[in-house]
C-alpha cells in the first residue's frame, strides 16, 4: 500500500484561493488542486491519510463526503492521531507505527511543517497555490516502486 499524508490548507488550496464559504468545507478544496491529487492517485494507486488539523474539527464521514463532492477520486482511509498539532511528524510516525502492515511507500504533502525525523518523505507545497503540477515529479519519486 502507498500512502499520501495530506495536509489541506496550503495543499488543497492556497493563499490565492477564494473559497466559497457557502459550500462549507468543499469550498476549501480547489478544483485545480483536486485535479493534481487525482492525477497522482491515478498514477500511483496511493490512498490518503489526512494529517491536516481539519481532521480535528470535522466529522470523518463529512470530510470524506466533501472530498467526493469536490471531485476527489482518492480513497481517504484514515486520519493521523491527535497527539500534538505543532508536531505533525510525531503524529505521522505514530500512525505508521500503529499499522500491522506498514505502507510500502509514503509521502507527506504539506506546506509548512518540516519533517527531519522522516527524511525524504516531505514534498513541501507553496502556500500561495497549494499542490500543483510542479510538485508531481517529487511526489511520484517518493511513491515509486
Amino acid at each position: 500500500m502507498k500512502v499520501i499524508f495530506l495536509d489541506i490548507d496550503g495543499v488543497m488550496n492556497g493563499l490565492e484561493s477564494r473559497p466559497d464559504h457557502r459550500l462549507g468545507f468543499v469550498g476549501f478544496l480547489e478544483p485545480e488542486n483536486v485535479a493534481v491529487l487525482n492525477h497522482i492517485v491515478e498514477v500511483t494507486g496511493a490512498v490518503i491519510v489526512v494529517s491536516s488539523t481539519w481532521r480535528l474539527s470535522m466529522p470523518w464521514d463529512e470530510m470524506r463526503a466533501a472530498f467526493r463532492a469536490a471531485g476527489c477520486e482518492a480513497e481517504l482511509i484514515d486520519r493521523t492521531p491527535d497527539l500534538d498539532a505543532r508536531d505533525r511528524q510525531r503524529e505521522i510516525k505514530a500512525w505508521l507505527a500503529a499499522q500491522a502492515e506498514p505502507p510500502t511507500r509514503y509521502v507527506v504533502i504539506d506546506d509548512s511543517f518540516l519533517m527531519p525525523d522522516l527524511p525524504g518523505a516531505l514534498v513541501r507545497t507553496s502556500k500561495l497555490c497549494g499542490l500543483t503540477e510542479h510538485d508531481v515529479p517529487a511526489v511520484l519519486r517518493r511513491l515509486a516502486d
